[in-house]
């Protein structure tokens, strides 16, 4: 049985991980762009590592890739960011993030009564009876909240930094949504770890599995063009460099935008309708690497009043930097509602200013002694902004013979998690499916 898995970012690589350890299957993972790994791809500069996407893990003792890593066989080392080091900041003042109930005493962001009512809101969200889950978004609990207002803000500012979205739209996000995710990650042992060594650390190894198969061949520079189902069942794919080559079954993990584009014009065009105007989350990101340590007065700060955040990467992964260098990380969440482009243009460079105040506050050296530098002023995180008016693409529509997965696809968690836990329940629905019907297994 031959497979085509449509993209190679994190969740076709792990579909394909998954499928090549079946030797009756053979297959191609089809990439458009020149390297694998998606919006986590890893390059080198001067010595630096950088990510297109942070490489930190929310919860991982309770996230997929903990599956995976015994699924799969992954070999790597994660580090926990320091907890007491965190901090935000908030008209000039710096204090630590209520981030657990250690720092939550510590905080001067809430009062003690403030403190007292936090503590028990996370108590009930860590037993799951918290009823913040039975409102329809997080903008309808705190609108029927008798909470303050410093309550109320932390709320919103930890669902900006945890959704990488901006306040208006933190208040857009499910209550079902936000209890789930804070649920299991304040009942992690490890809320924030970095990968060691990015996530070319992951993408390798699971490329690396993919090409043990001689049946199995990753195609870059490849972008799928066309796909037209034949009679017997089985599909015929056409891509930039290769004519039509029949596979019986697809998996397309791209961003819902690319699966939307792809399938324009298919008999399956209208079953993508609903999921057709999802809009994706969307940052700036502005890293700047160092030979040496400028400073370290903490290893990440949230900026409360310009909702930005920079990390000191290098500080939790030594890896990513010369020996003795220093990698920053900064992230500004982005409003994504303009009149025209001219007020877009403005905001962004507006961001970009805000973002090297920051930097000039507590990094004050960094404009003499940057050695690498990266600006995306419009980078995705997510191809599915998690909020009420958006829909994540189901793994299997009806009447659409393909499977889909990917960070915009139903999964467990949020970004990379769902990215990881889509493909690996789809892989196993494929091998489900084969299993029941070897002779028509492209038939849904």
């Amino acid at each position: 049985m031959k497979i085509a898995i449509i993209g190679g970012g994190l969740a076709g690589l792990t579909a394909a991980a998954y499928l090549s350890e079946n030797r009756e299957l053979e297959g191609t993972v089809f990439e458009r762009s020149p390297q694998l790994g998606g919006r986590a791809f890893t390059y080198q500069k001067a010595g630096f590592t950088l990510n297109y996407g942070a490489h930190a893990i929310y919860g991982i003792d309770r996230h997929t890739i903990h599956q995976m890593e015994h699924d799969l066989g992954l070999v790597f080392q994660s580090k926990q960011v320091d907890k007491r080091k965190v901090v935000y900041a908030k008209n000039g003042h710096l204090t630590p993030a209520p981030l657990d109930f250690m720092n939550i005493i510590k905080t001067d962001v809430l009062s003690a009564m403030e403190k007292v009512r936090f503590v028990a809101e996370i108590a009930a969200i860590v037993g799951n009876v918290h009823h913040i889950k039975n409102y329809a978004t997080l903008g309808d609990y705190l609108d029927h909240s008798h909470a303050s207002e410093d309550v109320k803000e932390i709320w919103e500012h930890l669902v900006c930094s945890n959704f990488f979205i901006t306040p208006a739209d933190a208040r857009k996000v499910s209550g079902e949504v936000i209890a789930e995710y804070y649920h299991n990650l304040f009942l992690s042992s490890k809320p924030v770890n970095y990968i060691l060594g990015s996530w070319a650390t992951i993408t390798d190894q699971l490329k690396d599995k993919i090409e043990a198969n001689a049946h199995w061949e990753i195609a870059l520079k490849e972008p799928v063009e066309q796909i037209v189902q034949q009679d017997n069942g089985k599909f015929l794919l056409t891509s930039k460099n290769r004519e039509a080559t029949e596979y019986d079954q697809i998996i397309i993990a791209t961003p819902v935008q690319q699966a939307v584009k792809l399938l324009d014009n298919t008999p399956w065009a209208d079953a993508l309708i609903p999921y057709r105007d999802s809009t994706s989350t969307e940052v700036m990101v502005y890293d700047i690497g160092f030979k040496s340590i400028v400073a370290r007065p903490f290893h990440y700060i949230s900026d409360m009043n310009n909702k930005m955040f920079i990390s000191d990467v290098s500080a939790t992964d030594h890896t990513v930097v010369p020996p003795g260098g220093q990698l920053l990380q900064g992230i500004a969440y982005l409003n994504d509602d303009f009149k025209d482009e001219d007020e877009r243009k403005a905001y962004l460079e507006n961001k970009t200013a805000k973002m090297e105040a920051l930097f000039d506050e507590y990094y004050p050296e960094w404009r003499e002694s940057v050695e690498v530098k990266r600006v995306s002023k419009k980078a995705m995180v997510s191809s599915v902004k998690n909020i009420h008016t958006n829909r994540l693409l189901p793994n299997q529509l009806d009447h659409v013979p393909f499977y889909f997965c990917g960070d915009g696809s139903v999964g467990k968690g949020e970004l990379a998690e769902r990215a990881f836990s889509s493909a690996r329940k789809v892989a196993q629905q494929v091998l489900s499916h084969i299993l029941k019907n070897p002779e028509g297994a492209s038939t849904l």
